[in-house]
């Protein structure tokens, strides 16, 4: 039953205006975070080139669309089983292999490896047992590899290799490489670790970007081309390897620099495909009709404040530690 409004009663605002705005996440002016502020656009370094790795290239040419939401407006996207399960089973490996002497590690110490390194974010929400299942399952993935052995011809010499480079001035491209080997013959190899139920034929593995990309950045590590590069199913225990000659270097050289080009033009159009059912950011897509009752833009918002409230209140516990280190460093008489 309707009650009357007491006339010196503000009045009450419409319903929209209870739904949050976008707008609301503005109130942290420009500087308010110090050197933490962004000095350039998204995805620009310092010398303007844009920065590419070759999950952002193959992300822009699946959904420019997508790819906006996720590098360019930097909205969050939602941990899952099957991302959390490739983590983990890639940082179990590379302590594998950073712990190569004085000899090979033993199975046990790979399996303690995966209970270091296990990523439980995406597990969250899943029932205890399940959670244990997909554990159970990573240490018969990783029992299988220790039983396979390596190659005695050759060894490895780095992991999770970092590189930066550069593309004729118009961009970067950034990653690491998973696993550099090195053979008797000093023939470099490139493997990458792959956690699908799933390998891919040979015939898409010569064709792959994102192995021409690692033998382009392991010349730029090391001065030279790979003898091979390999994708390691790991899961279904397949080992797929190419050499170098399969590898068309011309097309990667390309599609960074036309990925590059179409960025730097702000083209995000919408490619609705069969990836759309798993994207975080369907809701509000312009191609999809958002489902009926599902938040929006009010979930986004909710996560940026309290980004900026934890952000606010780590600099200033940041700050408050190095006053206070200065203090001590001169009360005993030490730099500062």
């Amino acid at each position: 039953m309707p009650t009357d409004t007491p006339a010196d009663s503000p009045s009450p605002e419409p319903a929209e205006a209870a739904t949050p705005r976008l707008l609301e996440v503005e109130d942290a002016p420009e500087g308010t975070f110090g050197e933490l502020e962004p000095t350039s656009p998204p995805l620009t370094d310092a010398q303007g080139r844009i920065r590419l790795s070759f999950t952002r290239i193959d992300a822009y040419r699946n959904c420019p669309r997508r790819f906006r939401y996720t590098y360019v407006d930097r909205l969050p996207s939602r941990p899952s089983p099957h991302l959390s399960f490739g983590t983990s089973l890639h940082a179990a490996l590379e302590a594998f292999h950073d712990r190569q002497l004085p000899g090979r590690p033993s199975e046990q110490e790979l399996l303690d490896a995966l209970y270091a390194s296990w990523d439980q974010r995406g597990f969250a929400e899943l029932p205890r047992e399940e959670q244990v299942a997909y554990y159970r399952h990573g240490q018969q993935v990783l029992r299988r590899y220790h039983a396979r052995g390596e190659p005695d011809d050759r060894h490895t010499v780095a992991t999770e290799a970092w590189f930066e480079v550069p593309f004729a001035y118009q961009a970067v491209v950034v990653g690491s490489i998973d696993r550099i080997d090195l053979d008797d013959d000093d023939r470099l190899h490139v493997v990458d670790y792959k956690t699908g139920r799933k390998a891919r034929p040979r015939s898409e593995v010569a064709g792959s970007l994102q192995l021409a990309l690692y033998a382009l950045a392991c010349r730029h590590l090391y001065g030279r081309l790979p003898a091979t590069v390999s994708l390691d199913f790991v899961v279904p225990d397949v080992t797929v390897t190419v050499r170098r000659e399969e590898l068309d270097l011309d097309a990667a050289n390309d599609a960074v620099l036309e990925t590059a080009a179409a960025i730097r033009t702000a083209a995000f159009p919408t490619t609705p495909n069969r990836l759309c059912d798993w994207c975080d950011h369907r809701a509000i897509c312009p191609a999809w009709e958002a489902p009926e009752g599902e938040e929006t833009f009010g979930a986004l918002v909710t996560e940026a404040a309290e980004r900026r409230r934890r952000l606010a209140r780590e600099v200033r516990e940041l700050r408050e530690l190095e006053a206070g280190l200065a203090r001590l460093a001169g009360e005993l008489g030490l730099d500062a």
